[in-house]
């Protein structure tokens, strides 16, 4: 699939912020920078400015002088999001340069420092990104954390679900299958995606993972089939990885879901 459209706007972004003197230092990231985008892909960056600077930085003029915006946002995370033409969505955070530092602290997942920094000016950020490529994700260390916050949606979305708040559960449901896909990519070896397991998976993943994470994507009248799913693969996988699990917890898992059948 072609990726014109990004590469020629991803050339005009770089080119505005060249020539932006509010920005100090700016880097993209996401799969653009990594190699794996498509004509469907986003674009994402990260503008650090001068500090007396950043109130009045106007991040919808400032990418409507570059592109036709339809529409634009803060999203959930605080990031001013752009939708496109063509739905193509582009990202930009907008940071104090002082806040730089902080950079050094992210996840070192797929940082390809060349394609990621756009300006520097005192090779800062090259320097943070050179480090950030060499850091290495520990998906093992991080298993018994996402266990124990699985098994806190899992009891919540039970209870929810007992008590007929169907809706809820299945909102619910979301967060459970996130702990799940993770732990279940942990056993299976697949962590190139650690930090967004979705992506690519049907690529990437075996299929009989597949197969079985489709079990937890129940419509509202087959809820019970799906957490009842999700309390077995939990608990097999907690074994599996060596994890510590509460066996009155798993009993009481267990007991809540003993009447739906496998």
């Amino acid at each position: 699939m072609s990726l014109d459209r990004q590469i020629e706007l991803d050339r005009k972004l770089r080119a505005a912020i060249q020539e932006d003197l509010r920005v100090t230092y700016a880097l993209a990231y996401g799969s653009f920078t990594q190699g794996t985008a498509d004509r469907f892909s986003d674009l994402e960056y990260w503008l650090f400015v001068r500090p007396e600077t950043l109130a009045a930085f106007d991040v919808s003029g400032w990418l409507e002088a570059i592109t036709p915006v339809h529409h634009l946002l803060v999203n959930e995370f605080g990031t001013p999001t752009a939708i496109l033409p063509g739905l193509l969505r582009v990202e930009v955070h907008v940071a104090s340069h002082d806040e730089l530092a902080g950079v050094a602290a992210w996840p070192g997942e797929h940082v390809r420092p060349q394609r990621m920094l756009v300006k520097d000016q005192d090779g800062a950020l090259a320097a943070i990104l050179q480090t950030l490529s060499g850091k290495q994700l520990n998906p093992t260390a991080e298993a018994q954390q996402i266990l124990d916050r699985t098994l806190n949606w899992l009891a919540f979305g039970l209870n929810v679900l007992a008590r007929g708040e169907q809706v809820r559960a299945l909102e619910l449901l979301w967060w459970v299958r996130g702990g799940v896909l993770r732990l279940a990519c942990l056993e299976a070896g697949q962590t190139e995606y650690w930090l967004s397991p979705a992506r690519l998976a049907e690529q990437r993943l075996p299929p009989e993972l597949l197969a079985r994470y489709a079990h937890l994507t129940g419509e509202l009248d087959k809820l019970e089939q799906a957490y009842a799913e999700a309390v077995r693969w939990t608990i097999e996988l907690a074994g599996q990885l060596g994890l510590e699990l509460n066996s009155e917890l798993t009993a009481g898992l267990r007991g809540r879901i003993r009447t739906v059948p496998r």
